[in-house]
């Protein structure tokens, strides 16, 4: 059970995380963060694990993304997150299991997540990038990125190469089973793009017989 302190705590981590948000692109902003947020305590109930390094490193698991001077903003999250958390109060075994979670998030780092809650936070970041919301997270960052929405380096090849390929990499069965209905929204989605599409290519080689 959360005590007041604890609320407290989580409160003042939130409002600094906010400033770094605040810098970041829409696709990875405090909202995303606050939703990954929510994932991991759900995923958190359900496997039984530590919710307060799930909340804070969900929180924090971006915060690196904008002048990032290490190698990876997963690195570059993690060192930040554990000044924050030394800064806030938190003990060093909260910060250290923060800390390790955040870098095992993104496998781009070469971290694997070894903890039961490094493997819902990696778990909870990409539900966030499925169904209704993860489409809008998707056109977001393709708008950033500058990538068209069909074709070479798209916002569908990153749909069809990473985002449908997160789901054989889940660590907890809960995170499985909440995926595969957004997942399917998604596929819809794709399919119903491709048929406008068509009817339109159809339509324009039609009235120009």
């Amino acid at each position: 059970m959360e005590t007041i302190e604890t609320q407290d705590h989580l409160q003042q981590v939130i409002i600094i995380a906010q400033g770094f948000y605040a810098r970041k692109d829409r696709a990875h902003d405090l909202e995303h963060a606050l939703r990954v947020r929510e994932w991991g305590k759900l995923l958190a109930v359900e496997v039984g694990a530590d919710a307060i390094v799930i909340e804070l490193a969900a929180l924090l698991h971006d915060i690196g993304r904008s002048g990032a001077v290490e190698k990876t903003h997963a690195e570059s999250s993690a060192g930040l997150a554990c000044n924050i958390l030394h800064k806030v109060g938190y003990s060093e075994d909260i910060v250290l299991r923060v800390r390790d979670a955040i870098l095992a998030h993104s496998l781009e780092a070469g971290h694997e997540p070894n903890s039961l809650e490094a493997k819902i936070l990696y778990d909870a970041d990409k539900l966030d990038f499925v169904g209704a919301i993860g489409l809008g997270r998707l056109f977001a960052w393709g708008g950033i990125q500058g990538w068209p929405l069909v074709g070479e380096n798209s916002c569908e090849t990153f749909y069809l190469e990473k985002i449908r390929g997160y789901q054989k990499n889940l660590y907890t069965k809960a995170a499985q089973v909440y995926f595969e209905p957004l997942l399917l929204f998604m596929e819809k989605f794709w399919r119903e793009l491709e048929t406008e599409r068509l009817k339109l290519l159809l339509s324009g080689q039609a009235n120009s017989v």
